[in-house]
């Protein structure tokens, strides 16, 4: 599997690219020091004075690292794929190897956490709608009755295992369907990007309801999402956060 960056996230990272590998190390210390303990930002803007550049840029720069590092750990890429997704990222090679030499460092600890923090409930991703009429009956020739039916598209993470538990798992049994997951550098750019997006579980929840039900339904969703904008609601996030 390859990381694809966005078009934006090349723009951040070209800063960086232009400089030398010892100033990629330095860089590399700030994301490791944001995965720790956060956005620092008195060494965001000594870096910022230093470079002659914004705050914001050297923020969004640290976040793209940190994405490469996140998504390398998240799909446990081989030194080949990470290497791969730098060069089409647009690094030089002695950059490359800098990277590579952190994510290697911070693999299995970002895995651990990725692991930990991991959500296994169902996020709603789409849905679908129509109206039915039962317009007569065998009792009665001039019942109407409508019901709508519904179809809620729910996307679920696969489980992430981290390498800790590899451990303990018998490689000599399972390195035929291993070989078999690993994707081909050398297939086309259109294969590794569908393999990139197919890192999700889909199911279809079906659901049928009349339209006072229907209504009860609108009025709860609608009255929760009011309570979430209060001030109440507001301060409990800003407390967690």
């Amino acid at each position: 599997m390859i990381i694809f960056l966005s078009e934006l996230q090349k723009d951040h990272l070209n800063l960086v690219i232009k400089q030398s590998p010892q100033v990629l190390v330095d860089f590399c210390k700030l994301a490791i020091d944001y995965l720790s303990n956060g956005i620092n930002h008195a060494k965001y803007s000594t870096a910022a004075n230093k470079f002659d550049t914004s705050i914001t840029n050297i923020q969004n720069l640290v976040h793209a690292i940190v994405f490469l590092l996140v998504e390398g750990s998240k799909h446990n890429l081989s030194d080949c794929d990470f290497k791969s997704s730098l060069a089409i990222a647009g690094f030089p090679a002695e950059h490359q190897e800098v990277l590579i030499k952190l994510y290697n460092t911070k693999k299995s600890e970002i895995s651990e956490c990725l692991y930990v923090l991991q959500q296994a409930d169902l996020v709603y991703q789409d849905l679908t709608w129509r109206m039915e009429v039962e317009v007569a009956s065998r009792c009665n020739n001039e019942t109407v009755k409508p019901n709508i039916s519904m179809d809620f598209v729910l996307m679920k993470p696969k489980k992430i295992v981290p390498e800790s538990a590899l451990n303990c798992v018998d490689f000599n049994s399972t390195k035929k369907e291993t070989s078999t997951m690993e994707l081909d550098i050398n297939k086309s750019v259109e294969e590794a990007t569908a393999a990139s997006q197919c890192q999700n579980v889909i199911s279809h929840i079906l659901l049928q309801c009349d339209l006072p039900n229907l209504l009860h339904l609108t009025n709860q969703l609608d009255q929760a999402l009011k309570e979430s904008k209060s001030q109440h609601v507001r301060k409990v996030k800003s407390a967690l956060n």
